[in-house]
């Protein structure tokens, strides 16, 4: 594994205009050039580098009640359901998504790890979406796993080169394993990282890396790429008209919608003309045919109660 590595100091450095508070924390700290120190391990600074990025996890770890020890950053296939679908070993980075970590309940998570001010993970997010979040299904909604998500999200944001260096350990370790992984940075958040570290986006690529994610940031804010594949997500008809998924789909782009269609039943075969795909049958977005709807039953259990807003599409309505 050969990778090039640029480090850009902050003293120098040049920011893209409208980043979101997360993503200036990250770029101005250089999440991207820890990960490759962290992927690369080239000198014997650099592991020492990484081994003290544990150490220091560690222990912000035990000042919120867990063991003083290090954890995984990164969630592998194994432990999370929709990634253990893919042909390829997959990871994902889950945080607490949208505003999550600004819950009272988890005051002492943000002064342990000394974050204030305000922090939105998802700052597109809609009612209807922050309803059907993954973070809420299945075992990620269990207290525990949401607990956890919030601890990584403080870590990342309050000490980003750390959390890169182990970040970057952890993908050098499975391309060990793999010739090939899959990457989504985003399971529960949406942060440009092409934006935040567009040199560490371009190394992961070449490195065997397959970076790809859902969005809910507009084609013009946020572009796909040969090195990180995106899909747009379909929300609320007030946030994401008809006719504005639809010029997404012309374009040559996927458009990931849910649907109250239940498990195990058929989803639409098509949505305003264009095929829909069963999206639940991997999370392999990079395979999917351009210009589809890549479709998804409904998860969560709060859009049952209430869905008026409409983020759910009736599967009758296609």
């Amino acid at each position: 594994m050969t990778i090039a590595l640029t480090l850009t100091t902050t003293a120098t450095a040049t920011y893209p205009r409208g980043l979101t508070r997360p993503e200036l924390i990250l770029r101005r700290d250089n999440f991207g050039a820890a990960v490759l120190v962290g992927m690369t391990q080239a000198t014997r600074a650099d592991r020492a580098a990484v081994a003290a990025a544990r150490d220091l996890q560690a222990e912000l770890r035990s000042r919120v009640g867990y063991a003083r020890k290090p954890a995984k950053v990164l969630t592998s296939g194994a432990a999370q359901y929709k990634l253990g679908k893919n042909t390829l070993a997959s990871f994902g980075l889950m945080l607490a998504p949208e505003k999550k970590l600004m819950a009272p309940a988890l005051e002492d998570i943000r002064a342990a790890f000394n974050l204030t001010g305000a922090i939105n993970i998802c700052p597109l997010a809609s009612g209807g979406c922050a309803a059907a979040c993954l973070s809420d299904s299945g075992q990620s909604g269990m207290p525990d796993q949401q607990r956890a998500q919030a601890v990584r999200t403080a870590f990342l944001l309050s000490q980003p080169w750390a959390a890169g260096l182990i970040i970057g350990a952890e993908i050098r370790s499975a391309l060990r394993r793999n010739d090939r992984i899959n990457l989504r940075l985003n399971v529960t958040s949406d942060i440009r990282w092409e934006l935040v570290a567009p040199d560490m986006v371009t190394a992961l690529a070449a490195a065997g890396v397959q970076l790809y994610d859902y969005t809910a940031w507009r084609p013009s804010d946020r572009a796909p790429s040969a090195d990180y594949h995106l899909t747009y997500s379909a929300k609320e008809r007030a946030h994401t008209s008809d006719d504005y998924l639809v010029g997404i789909l012309a374009s040559g782009n996927n458009v990931a919608m849910p649907f109250d269609t239940a498990r195990g039943r058929a989803l639409p075969t098509t949505w305003r003309g264009y095929p829909v795909i069963d999206g639940d049958e991997s999370d392999e977005r990079r395979n999917d045919p351009r210009g589809v709807v890549v479709g998804l039953r409904a998860k969560g259990h709060a859009w049952k109660r209430d869905n008026t807003a409409g983020f759910i599409r009736s599967a009758a309505d296609a």
